[in-house]
């Protein structure tokens, strides 16, 4: 444990709101950068152009979960209080481009929000559980093919 008093913490930072935003504003990635880059990938199915491009952006984000913890799951009260809400909305758009993308049937929305809301979550079930960075990588890789295989079949 260090040593450092708390007045001294605050001598750097106004108050606790801006010490939380230095903590968390390493891992509040907008993920439209990862999801523009797999959507731009001309060829593959959804889960080779996420094996190429997204589970990249997942394993960094993973080496900050500690981070990503706090800011998903601590922030109520913050200007980050809608974060969660904010990376489901961008993955539920994703997957919505990937659906209309493969699929000529038209579903109702509810379905990407749902599909967007549980593999957020999952991927914050393996941050919370980590155990190591092969385990995280064999589950991510785990979630990933569950969630792609039922999204092609549709």
């Amino acid at each position: 444990m260090a040593n450092i008093p708390v007045a001294l913490i605050y001598t750097y930072f106004k108050n606790k709101e801006v010490l939380f935003d230095a903590v968390v504003s390493s891992v509040y990635i907008n993920f439209e950068s990862a999801f523009n880059e797999e959507e731009s990938l001309e060829k593959g199915s959804a889960s080779e152009r996420f094996d190429e491009v997204g589970e990249n952006y997942i394993h960094e984000l993973l080496k900050e979960r500690k981070k990503l913890i706090i800011l998903m799951d601590k922030s109520s009260g913050t200007k980050h209080t809608e974060a969660k809400q904010k990376l489901i909305s961008q993955m539920q758009v994703h997957i919505e481009v990937s659906l209309k993308r493969q699929s000529k049937e038209e579903y109702d929305p509810m379905l990407a929000h749902i599909l967007a809301s549980n593999f957020t979550e999952g991927l914050l079930e393996i941050a919370r559980h980590y155990q190591s960075e092969k385990w995280a990588k064999d589950m991510l890789k785990l979630i990933a093919r569950c969630y792609y295989k039922g999204v092609e079949s549709l």
